[in-house]
């Protein structure tokens, strides 16, 4: 499958500026050879920008641990595919078990505690009622009624703590189970099982998934994928979600994905600074673009593929546009004295044998074109090899062009 011309796009500035540095030193021979042309017409411009990038997963899990304990085995393959809820790992329970059997334990006591302290408050609860009846017939003293009321509200007192202490040892135990049940990491959604990790043997860490050690695989959804790419500062802004794209797979020669921007980041990329300061370091910028095609093409991807990007950024239907090998970066000295050289694109046209020189004005361009905002106009010639005899031309030369072109 052949790539798209709009594939090998880039800015006109910096195509044009690679030119910069052409002197007017060839040969006569040169200069005197048969001169091949191009008529200027109307067509389409594609402005892309390309980037390298690698393959991911559009969505993936990075699978890790709340709990710390040593890997006991592990029940998936780098690759395999699995289904929500599938056994991933198991750590070492042993610990947990035990935490568990202690709080069962202290649930056991507190509940004891609590059915002895409910025990005793209806005991001391009806000796007051008891006295209270005495009381009020006049039986029994002021001091020994208040001192049963005393002792019923003080086995209260008793009981409510129980009943709190029995709720905190609940919670110990669910909390304890919950831990253990954390030692069995199932998988979180369905996909397939990416960059495996973890090794029966060592330590899994509990934390956040960016900490060495923390993440064990990754689970991905491969059903759908992206090329993710950074684009430098000057280009990004070009891009936006929804344009169209092509990618090649650097593993999988002669195969071109359609695709479409996804996202492109608000902010720069920071993930491989190097230590860098923001003065020295690259202004790039994440963009993603997700890949459509065949499904059985899909399946061959695998995250971590390197990837050739192109977004077509700009395309501008029939307008006027010349071939860049016609085009020349020369200086222009003509302000003041001369020490500040600005450049200066140019390009030969010809009429009757006659070259003239003109000023051009470039606007979207593509590896092999660009569009044309000033200095030439529909039907005329421009002249475009060979290239060091360009180098050697002058507004006034005359020049012999080749037969082919000649005839046209």
């Amino acid at each position: 499958m052949k790539l798209k011309p709009w594939m090998y796009a880039g800015s006109a500035l910096l195509l044009v500026g690679g030119l910069i540095g052409w002197k007017a030193i060839a040969a006569s021979s040169e200069a005197d050879a048969p001169f091949t042309v191009e008529t200027i017409r109307k067509q389409d411009v594609k402005e892309s920008v390309t980037a390298n990038g690698e393959i991911q997963a559009l969505s993936k899990v990075n699978v890790g641990t709340t709990v710390t304990g040593e890997i006991k085995q592990i029940h998936v393959k780098d690759g395999q595919t699995v289904k929500a809820g599938d056994i991933l790992v198991t750590l070492d329970r042993v610990r947990f078990e035990q935490d568990l059997n202690r709080a069962d334990l202290s649930l056991r006591m507190a509940r004891q505690d609590q059915d002895t302290a409910e025990a005793s408050f209806r005991k001391l609860e009806a000796t007051f009622h008891r006295q209270e009846a005495l009381f009020k017939q006049s039986l029994i003293s002021v001091d020994q009624f208040q001192d049963s009321k005393l002792a019923r509200d003080s086995a209260d007192i008793a009981l409510q703590r129980a009943k709190v202490a029995v709720q905190q040892a609940q919670a110990q135990v669910a909390l304890s189970q919950d831990a253990l049940d954390k030692t069995v990491l199932r998988a979180p959604m369905t996909g397939r099982v990416t960059g495996l990790k973890a090794e029966k043997g060592e330590m899994a860490i509990a934390g956040q998934t960016n900490l060495a050690g923390a993440t064990l695989m990754v689970i991905s959804d491969m059903g759908e994928m992206l090329a993710e790419a950074k684009v430098g500062e000057l280009e990004v802004s070009k891009l936006r979600a929804g344009q169209p794209a092509e990618v090649q797979v650097d593993a999988l020669p002669g195969l071109v994905f359609q695709a479409k921007v996804f996202n492109v980041a608000n902010s720069v990329d920071r993930s491989q600074s190097g230590g860098m300061s923001s003065s020295q370091e690259a202004q790039n910028y994440k963009v993603r673009v997700q890949l459509e095609g065949r499904q059985a093409d899909l399946d061959r991807l695998r995250p971590g593929m390197s990837a050739r990007v192109a977004i077509l950024a700009n395309e501008i239907k029939q307008t006027l546009a010349v071939p860049l090998q016609a085009v020349l970066e020369r200086e222009d000295r003509s302000g003041g004295l001369g020490l500040v050289a600005r450049a200066r694109t140019t390009i030969f046209v010809v009429k009757d044998g006659v070259v003239e020189e003109r000023t051009l004005k470039l606007g979207a361009a593509t590896r092999r074109q660009a569009q044309v905002l000033e200095g030439v106009k529909e039907g005329e010639q421009v002249i475009t090899g060979p290239t060091k005899g360009l180098a050697a031309l002058a507004t006034g030369k005359k020049v012999k062009l080749a037969k082919t072109e000649a005839a046209k």
